[in-house]
């Protein structure tokens, strides 16, 4: 590994030759010479494979993944390109999740980290606790600050023109903008709420002045003019109490969202619900609760790139043996189905851009 600085940037680069073993996240917009993984077997650290039927059938790994590892990944629109971060390592790999390379090893543990894809190869990696912020550029990664000192990020996203231009949410759900690739940061509009405590943010893949925040006991709030104003939604709850986890936009109708939660006027299994909206979260609607699946604090949602009825979820554990069920839930319908592996869970999962059926999955390994 190579160390130098740029600009008071530290910069981390790694050769080709490095050791081979990392949103939503929603795959990247174009799919331009993209092709299916033309592999059977992935080469890397065991983190991350594909499965090509909803997770029926996992493609195998040549490294068994060892303990504790909450990979997540994102995909390109560079050709066949994916980023991932599993441990305290940045991984890359350049023909559609067949081989992986590590990049770099930040040292820091990034299992509290998340990835948002930029254009020409660029990745971001966020951590929700901690600093900095990692700014993946080809096979070079570059260390930024965060927009709050000593605080994490909740949500960034990234221009899909121009790799510099960075949107992100604090905890306090204040929207930061950067023009400089994160060196530095300008608060944009006000915080969310008055006082709220933020679980995950999420931005409008059509339009970065769309934006939903999920609060500790105030559900969720919405704006559509970059954060100057907020509205609270409707209907996240029975009451006006409820914890928002998890939020995420469907990237083919921003008007579908998706909302995690718990309602705090319950106690029992059902308090836990997945919450629909299908005008841009100004209100929701119940679709799931924790009776009809194994919902937890923070449930990860990857909606469909291609149908903004579907969307996926997992619960996976180790407790007992039990592995992960990887869940379809279908709006239109109503139909719930899941499948089964043995692995601890799936912390992170990636469709790939000219074949949505082929999606990447982070595995979760904590034994």
């Amino acid at each position: 590994m190579i160390f130098s600085r740029l600009s008071g940037v530290l910069a981390l680069a790694v050769t080709a030759a490095g050791a081979v073993n990392l949103a939503t996240a929603a795959p990247a917009a174009a799919a331009d010479g993209w092709h299916r993984p033309q592999c059977g077997v992935v080469q890397g650290d065991g983190s991350v494979t594909f499965t090509r039927n909803d997770g029926g059938v996992l493609a195998r790994t040549t490294t068994p993944l060892t303990p504790v590892a909450y990979p997540r990944l994102v995909a390109l629109s560079t050709p066949n390109t994916l980023v991932a971060i599993s441990k305290t390592a940045i991984q890359r790999s350049t023909d559609a999740g067949c081989t992986w390379q590590q990049i770099a090893d930040t040292g820091l543990s990034l299992a509290a980290y998340y990835l948002a894809a930029g254009p020409d190869g660029n990745a971001y990696a966020y951590g929700v606790n901690d600093q900095p912020i990692y700014r993946v550029q080809g096979d070079q990664v570059a260390e930024v600050a965060g927009p709050v000192p000593g605080d994490g990020v909740v949500g960034l996203a990234v221009d899909r023109t121009d790799a510099r231009d960075v949107r992100a949410v604090s905890k306090a759900g204040q929207v930061f903008d950067s023009q400089d690739g994160g060196a530095t940061w300008a608060a944009v509009g006000v915080p969310a709420g008055q006082d709220e405590f933020v679980y995950q943010a999420a931005v409008d893949p059509a339009d970065r002045d769309h934006l939903i925040v999920g609060t500790m006991g105030h559900g969720s709030y919405v704006t559509f003019d970059g954060g100057r104003t907020w509205t609270r939604s409707a209907g996240v709850g029975a009451t006006p109490q409820a914890n928002g986890f998890s939020v995420a936009f469907s990237p083919v109708d921003p008007r579908t969202v998706w909302l995690e939660g718990y309602d705090l006027s319950q106690n029992d299994n059902s308090a836990r619900h997945i919450w629909r909206s299908t005008d841009g979260g100004r209100s929701f609607v119940s679709v799931l609760d924790g009776v009809q699946a194994t919902l937890v604090n923070g449930t990860p949602l990857w909606p469909s790139p291609v149908d903004p009825d579907v969307l996926y979820f997992e619960y996976g554990t180790w407790f007992g043996g039990y592995g992960t069920d990887l869940y379809r839930y279908d709006a239109s319908t109503g139909r719930l189905t899941s499948q089964h592996n043995s692995h601890d869970g799936i912390a992170g999962l990636a469709f790939n851009p000219v074949d949505p059926q082929v999606m990447y999955l982070g595995l979760v390994e904590e034994r």
